[in-house]
């Protein structure tokens, strides 16, 4: 296991400030992957997984619009680490099985 090391309160403050905005368009943002488990720590290194998910009832263009608003604030996000963002509306059951034992809500778990 790699070293962990504290996730930087202005990003932790951000994540929260964008899943909180998204949320407000039915859209859930949360973190999934190696960061998740000990969030607010993270292993050194690491990117950061973001799974999201739209209303099922949204349209493929209202999906495709929240997809590039939801890419943009994420290349504004103050950090360095890597950020991979994954609609999990797209993502196989097997997939989705493996994410959910690893998943951190944004904004229940925010400080």
């Amino acid at each position: 296991m790699r070293a962990l090391k504290p996730v930087s309160p202005r990003l932790r403050v951000e994540l929260h400030a964008l899943a909180e905005r998204f949320a407000q368009k039915r859209t859930r943002v949360f973190l999934f992957g190696s960061a998740a488990p000990a969030w607010p720590l993270a292993p050194v290194g690491a990117d950061l997984d973001l799974g999201y998910e739209t209303d099922p009832t949204e349209t493929a263009s209202g999906r495709a619009a929240l997809r590039r608003e939801l890419a943009q604030a994420v290349e504004l996000l103050p950090t360095v680490r890597p950020i991979d963002l994954v609609d999990f509306s797209t993502v196989t059951p097997e997939f989705r099985k493996c994410a959910s034992g690893q998943m951190r809500e944004l904004i229940d778990g925010a400080e």
